[in-house]
């Protein structure tokens, strides 16, 4: 898995400080989640199992697949939403 951080400075019509995806080998997003600048999740998308990628980004092309957040790191936001 690749864990990233998408700010407004790579994606212009994001409607959040940040959105981090969980994304497979093969491109596809699992979750998502859109977080403020305070840390607060405000936004939480679960797997589909019966098309996966099917919200968020959807498929990323294999450049955009290098990780800049650690898996601990979206887990600990991940776990935080109650």
């Amino acid at each position: 898995m690749h864990y990233l951080k998408w700010t407004q400075y790579e994606l212009s019509t994001l409607e959040m400080d940040a959105l981090y995806t969980e994304v497979d080998e093969d491109g596809w997003v699992q979750r998502e989640l859109g977080v403020t600048d305070d840390g607060a999740v405000v936004h939480q998308l679960k797997p589909n199992l019966a098309d996966p990628g099917w919200f968020g980004l959807c498929r990323l092309a294999m450049p955009k697949q290098t990780a800049n957040v650690s898996r601990a790191e979206f887990e600990a936001l991940w776990n935080s939403v109650v």
